[in-house]
């Protein structure tokens, strides 16, 4: 208010019409002036029979503060800009599951008025929908280019067994042992991501069959067709109990990117919310 009183002064050339401009009382202008005048150590007004002028530092005081005021008013202009109501967020299909839902579902604990819509995509998808603003949101198994802001973090392969299967008695599983007992490739990108991995351990991923998707995986070690694998991200919470999970031995594990687009406020939220769980999964 100090400022604004000085500004007023400024403009209408007295105390009497400063105090009509800000709505304050003459004496309560003047006891603004003189707190400013004290915290500056420098008169910025002076009185005249007429009304008031700027002194030399009270012009450039003017200068300045001009420039302030309006910030400030820029600054207010934003409580007055709604956030966008819905964030798009895109991701592979195993974030897709069960990964990208419970993030959501934090999220809006937080953001309560806010709508999150889901798509699903392969890597070179989602980096495309993400540049074209399509989405605000990517988790691909991918890194986004590096003008983008990423965060990234390990997600476990995990082997999914019927829980008769002999393999579910130990707590790890060798990874020679999986594609010896018929292991199911989850497709998607998991299939050539599990070929890199066994290849660094020197085995061979040989699985005896590819499926559609993990859904199919799951209902299929279920029913005790087959024994499987998948992302950790994608085990579900709510497991039959007749499906088990165990590690394999040695341990392999994928990274997943979750890249931000420029474009919406909640972005950044939404990111944080899905890393934490990457991280309480990793």
């Amino acid at each position: 208010m100090n400022l604004r009183c000085l500004l007023a002064i400024a403009d209408r050339g007295s105390f009497t019409g400063a105090a009509a401009a800000v709505g304050l009382t003459q004496s309560a202008v003047s006891r603004n002036i003189a707190t400013l005048e004290r915290h500056l150590g420098h008169a910025l007004v002076a009185r005249r029979p007429d009304g008031a002028a700027l002194t030399a530092i009270g012009t450039r005081v003017v200068e300045h503060g001009r420039r302030a005021v309006e910030h400030i008013r820029a600054i207010e202009d934003l409580r007055e800009q709604p956030v966008p109501a819905t964030i798009r967020v895109g991701a592979v299909h195993s974030a897709a599951l069960h990964l990208v839902p419970e993030a959501a579902r934090q999220f809006r604990t937080l953001h309560p008025d806010a709508e999150v819509l889901i798509a699903r995509g392969d890597d070179d998808e989602l980096l495309s929908w993400l540049d074209a603003r399509t989405i605000h949101v990517a988790v691909t198994t991918r890194p986004t280019t590096p003008d983008r802001t990423c965060s990234s973090a390990a997600d476990e392969f995990l082997a999914v067994l019927p829980r008769t299967h002999p393999l579910a008695r130990a707590t790890e599983v060798r990874l020679d042992d999986l594609v010896a007992a018929g292991v199911a490739d989850p497709g998607g990108t998991c299939g050539p991501q599990l070929e890199e991995a066994y290849a660094e351990h020197g085995e061979r991923w040989a699985p005896a069959h590819t499926v559609r998707d993990l859904e199919t995986m799951f209902a299929m070690v279920a029913a005790g067709i087959t024994v499987g694998v998948a992302p950790a991200v994608a085990v579900p919470h709510d497991m039959p109990t007749s499906v088990v999970a165990r590690s394999l031995e040695p341990r392999i594990s994928r990274q997943l990117f979750v890249s931000t687009g420029p474009t919406h406020p909640l972005g950044p939220s939404l990111t944080s919310a899905l890393i934490a769980i990457l991280h309480r999964r990793s």
